[in-house]
């Protein structure tokens, strides 16, 4: 039987420093044969280590040797392609016809052929004059459409109302009874998934099956978690739930083909802005676009949602006397759904769950959410079903402790095997400097220090330029910039008055010599943007995590009670791996330069612990920076 290093040598592929390592500890977890003897395991590897295919060539291996199945789970979609388009179909090759590899999918994201068909025989029926100019695309793409992923075509976030009109939904599928059974790309798709020993799917939709005790992927015992610094978040995220305006107005769009409901679903609409206004009055009363509450909402209130409620009845009944077809059907579920929804939110009855209202100037904005405190109680109830499980990324730790991660996923007590391949060569290690020439930015004078740091910064640095800080310095940047004539040929994005920060990263990318301002948020794109050669990136404050965010403020007030530090046990770490985040981007993209404005990384005693995340830092003092820039950055 092939082994790792055979495979390398197949693909004429000299293993990085530590590639090797790395896939021979996948391979170790992987062997586990028995729930009795689990076997678990953190494993941070370091971008240039070459993680996807160090994890990719054990699990086919394994799949292929024992024909156990192998799920693996990638975050972003793009990720997920690649290895589905690129790096599978280059190792498969080089193994038997044992191994069955599929990926899967979101139901949501197939084409549903017998209502896109409905679309294009009737379309004065169906679609909206404006649905019609898209749906051109959409015919076009369906002839050579490969697995029916609409994202190939439509982009749901710009066109919900057309995208739902003909994606495939479980409430709206006829099954086997369908004439485009034999050809849907959802059933093909789940057919492939169940047949195979190595299946690729994205971290929503395992936390979805996890959610839903298992209810959608088909049985599998050995997981390898890429990305798995994401998976906290992300699970906090699909474990809540969250009910906006639109999902009523885009449900009611897409079904306003039948004329018979019509007066009813007006009417809905119309309870339900003006139960919104009532809700952004009492938050502009009490001074709090995030309402958090923990008691019932008309109780706290005095907001009613009994008109509405009984309006979503009485659409209910409409809907259920105009017929029983499926797409009826669809439509009753959506509304179905969005009455459940309300209750459960007005209730408010769920202890493990923070309730809040985020409440915009724009009343169509408002969005009710609920998220559990905690997700590791739901990842426990994954780990009895499981042989093992490998959480992988290139940064999980936190200064070589994983106990963050850990205590997120609810894997304390699974002895969980830790290991960390660093990528030591230090050609490879982009410059990180830390500035102590600033105020501290709790300081009166900082925030004009740091106008005018970064106004220098632009001015002198010939190379793209990428700076994060929050917006009312961006609000002051772009001002000192338009007036600075000497600038008035470089060519600066300024997000919220230019665009939104991912629209106006691809110019930046483009343009060279540019320079982008985005705010801390934004630090997460980093790990999805491809940086200009000689890119300087500028944080100019530590990027603390938001203390007014309702799930992470309760965690904070949940310590406090137990006389814990939030600070070391929450923000520090929070903290720590955004910027390990943006360090492991920059570290990726290569001849990069990291510059960190806040002195508090020199002056405070937690600035310490900051340093040691990268391995060359450097103090940057004020003369330095002001009389050689350019030690900073290639000019």
């Amino acid at each position: 039987m092939a082994n790792i290093l055979e495979i390398y040598g197949n693909l004429n592929f000299v293993p990085r420093k530590g590639q090797l390592e790395y896939g021979e500890s996948i391979a170790k977890i992987l062997s586990a044969n028995s729930r009795s003897k689990q076997q678990f395991a953190l494993t941070e590897a370091e971008t240039g280590i070459g993680r996807t295919l160090g994890y990719l060539i054990p699990a086919m291996l394994h799949a292929n040797n024992t024909g156990e199945r192998i799920l693996i789970t990638i975050a972003a979609r793009a990720k997920l392609k690649q290895v589905w388009e690129k790096e599978i179909p280059k190792i498969l090759p080089f193994f038997t016809e044992k191994i069955r590899p599929a990926v899967l999918k979101e139901r949501f994201s197939y084409v549903c052929l017998r209502k896109c068909y409905n679309c294009i025989n009737n379309p004065e029926l169906y679609l909206t004059a404006e649905d019609r100019m898209l749906f051109f695309a959409v015919i076009t793409w369906l002839e050579n459409a490969k697995d029916g992923d609409l994202n190939e075509v439509l982009h749901y976030s710009r066109m919900p109302v057309l995208w739902k009109k003909i994606a495939c939904e479980a409430s709206s599928c006829l099954g086997a009874e369908c004439e485009y059974f034999s050809k849907c790309h959802f059933q093909n798709a789940k057919k492939n998934a169940e047949n195979s020993n190595l299946l690729l799917v994205q971290h929503q939709l395992f936390l979805q099956d996890l959610q839903m005790d298992f209810a959608i992927l088909p049985p599998c015992e050995k997981i390898i978690f890429d990305d798995a610094h994401r998976l906290p978040q992300e699970s906090q995220k699909t474990f809540g739930r969250h009910l906006y305006f639109y999902a009523l107005r885009n449900t009611i769009k897409q079904n306003v083909w039948c004329k018979k409901w019509e007066e009813q679903a007006a009417e809905c609409e119309k309870l339900f802005f003006s139960l919104i206004k009532e809700i952004q009055n009492h938050s502009q009363k009490i001074k709090k676009r995030k309402y958090v509450y923990n008691q019932n909402l008309s109780s706290e209130t005095g907001i009613s949602p009994e008109p509405l409620q009984n309006a979503l009845r009485t659409l209910l009944e409409a809907i259920e006397q105009a017929g029983n077809t499926k797409d009826y059907m669809q439509f009753a579920s959506d509304i179905r759904k969005i009455s459940s929804d309300l209750a459960f939110f007005f209730a408010a009855s769920h202890s493990e769950y923070v309730y809040w209202i985020d409440s915009p100037s724009n009343p169509h904005q408002v969005t009710f959410n609920a998220e559990p405190i905690n997700a590791s109680a739901k990842w426990k109830s994954l780990y009895s079903t499981l042989k093992s499980a490998v959480f992988t990324s290139n940064f999980i730790s936190v200064n070589g402790n994983f106990d963050y991660l850990t205590n997120r996923l609810g894997l304390f007590g699974k002895n969980a095997k830790i290991e960390i391949f660093a990528n030591k060569d230090p050609k490879e290690h982009p410059k990180v400097f830390a500035a102590d020439f600033l105020p501290k930015p709790t300081e009166e004078n900082f925030s004009a220090k740091l106008i005018s740091t970064l106004h220098e910064i632009i001015s002198k640095n010939k190379s793209n330029t990428l700076i994060f800080t929050d917006l009312a310095s961006i609000s002051k940047l772009r001002e000192e910039v338009k007036k600075d004539e000497s600038l008035q040929n470089k060519i600066c994005f300024f997000q919220g008055t230019d665009g939104a920060f991912f629209n106006l990263s691809g110019f930046f990318q483009k343009e060279e010599g540019s320079v982008l301002v985005g705010t801390p948020d934004e630090l997460k794109s980093l790990e999805e943007m491809e940086l200009p050669e000689n890119c300087l990136v500028v944080i100019a404050r530590l990027p603390f995590p938001d203390m007014t965010e309702p799930v992470l403020s309760r965690r904070m007030e949940i310590l406090k009670e137990q006389s814990k530090n939030g600070f070391i046990l929450v923000t520090m770490p929070e903290t720590s791996l955004t910027l390990r985040g943006a360090y492991s981007a920059i570290l990726r993209n290569k001849k990069q330069t990291l510059l960190l404005l806040d002195s508090r990384i020199v002056k405070e005693q937690y600035g310490a612990k900051i340093q040691k995340l990268f391995p060359n830092i450097e103090v940057l003092s004020h003369r330095i920076f002001s009389t050689s820039f350019c030690t900073l950055q290639p000019c």
